[in-house]
């Protein structure tokens, strides 16, 4: 897991969410865009995501204290910010899914 970030933007090797900075100076998360935050609390957001992201920390204890913390760094409790990510999940899927049948319904004659 690694965070890359440049002056304006915070990626994961994990997952495909990120952070970016508006035009008024907040940190919006992709999955949290209604949430101005300061750049260390969209970190915190990116780790929060990359813990999550991971199926080998289902089961680790530390790696659940860990998304405990940085979700209180967000002022959420963790089982919002789950909920939040499995329907950025769903949003993603529904997408992809519509854009594969785009060509089929395209090629279908009349």
């Amino acid at each position: 897991m690694a965070l890359h970030s440049t002056a304006t933007t915070i990626t994961s090797t994990v997952s495909p969410e990120q952070a970016r900075l508006d035009e008024f100076g907040a940190w919006r998360l992709d999955w949290l865009p209604d949430i101005p935050l300061t750049r260390e609390q969209a970190v915190s957001g990116m780790v929060l995501d990359e813990v999550l992201s991971d199926p080998a920390t289902v089961h680790d204890a530390m790696a659940i204290e860990l998304a405990q913390l940085r979700a209180a760094d967000l002022g959420l409790d963790l089982t919002l910010v789950l909920l939040r990510l499995f329907l950025r999940i769903e949003q993603r899927d529904a997408a992809r899914l519509s854009w594969l049948a785009e060509p089929a319904r395209a090629s279908t004659p009349a």
